[in-house]
């Protein structure tokens, strides 16, 4: 749908996140420094359909993004996307030989994070397309002299390729290739800098990102989604995959029925959560033990994600976590009109990523 025209000469960009069982798009209008909604749009594939890689079939990927497009009445030929969190390498290196002074040679810096990354990268650096940020800004006003801190991500050059190519054949210009974790961290925390986990439950995959400062500073992929969850429900309950997902989103109407007193959620979805609860378990163990966060405490978690909006989910998971939890609002900074809030909020869980990734070039 589209909901708004550009005058000429205004910029806007269109944020694209490719899924495991849909693709989503939206276009926000750079309204003097603030994102304003011009459209949005999505294709959602079956349930079943949610473990097949889109990547695979390029052309028909390529005709989807152009068909979304045409029928939101998409304005602008720029565009940025993600790579899925379950395809990107991350993790923290500690460049000991580097300090304050350093970060002012970008080839020394570059020479560093080679040099370490080839100590971890699972493959040849000459295959891998690398990325970093300095997270600690080098040394400390009492050790001027301690080594950086950088956040390396780094993708293989024939996914980073698949893209490219991709929104080549749609028709688009790829301004930028960014990670899902830095899509949803602009669009649900900004430049909040207290410390924050963030749960994208997918359709495929579960992505558990802790963001510091602004930043992805740890993540994990769990291959539950929403379709796991469903598929148990199936089974438990004796009924179809249709039903079951059905049952899942409408599961506020069934409470009384299946749910016993004192009780958040069914049984069968508990335990289809246990592999994701244990992830954010171990993160937030891992992230408490490195050096300088030993005194940093999680400020909230935020759920994301299609599956987000299972009733109770957040009591849920504050009572797991003793963390406060809420429904992450991906349109917070949005200027949208005020009659359509309700369908936007329907929506909102499920387009978080490609709302941060429009954002990138307008909240800078």
């Amino acid at each position: 749908m589209g909901l708004f025209s550009k005058k000429t000469g205004d910029k806007s960009y269109l944020g694209v996140d490719i899924g495991g069982s849909s693709v989503k798009l939206v276009e926000l209008l750079d309204n003097k420094g603030r994102a304003q909604l011009l459209t949005y749009g999505y294709l959602e594939r079956s349930t079943k359909s949610a473990t097949e890689n889109l990547l695979d079939k390029p052309t028909e990927m390529a005709d989807s993004i152009k068909k979304i497009a045409e029928k939101s009445k998409v304005q602008t030929k720029d565009a940025i996307t993600a790579l899925p969190a379950s395809s990107v390498f991350t993790t923290i290196l500690y460049l000991t030989d580097i300090n304050k002074k350093d970060l002012t040679s970008i080839k020394k810096v570059t020479e560093a994070v080679q040099a370490e990354a080839e100590k971890v990268l699972p493959l040849p650096l000459d295959e891998m397309v690398l990325d970093w940020k300095v997270l600690n800004g080098g040394g400390s006003s009492t050790d001027p002299k301690a080594g950086v801190q950088v956040l390396l991500t780094a993708a293989a050059k024939t996914l980073v390729k698949k893209y490219i190519d991709i929104f080549k054949k749609a028709g688009f210009n790829l301004l930028s290739l960014e990670t899902e974790s830095f899509g949803m961290a602009r669009a649900l925390v900004g430049k909040d800098k207290s410390t924050v986990i963030i749960v994208d439950i997918g359709a495929a995959n579960t992505d558990i990102t802790i963001v510091d400062n602004g930043i992805p500073y740890m993540e994990r992929t769990v291959d539950i989604g929403g379709y796991q969850i469903t598929k148990i429900l199936a089974e438990t309950m004796n009924i179809s995959i249709d039903q079951a997902e059905q049952f899942k989103r409408d599961l506020a109407n069934y409470s009384s029925q299946v749910l016993n007193q004192g009780q958040l959620l069914p049984e069968s979805i508990e335990k289809s959560l246990v592999p994701i609860i244990n992830e954010i378990k171990y993160l937030l163990d891992f992230f408490g033990k490195q050096p300088g966060n030993e005194a940093k405490r999680i400020d909230r978690l935020i759920l994301s994600g299609g599956t987000a909006k299972i009733f109770n989910l957040t009591e849920y998971f504050t009572k797991m976590f003793n963390i406060r939890t809420f429904l992450g609002d991906p349109w917070a900074r949005v200027l949208s009109p005020e009659d359509l809030k309700p369908a936007l909020d329907a929506v909102g869980s499920r387009l978080a990523v490609c709302i941060g990734l429009a954002m990138r070039d307008i909240e800078k």
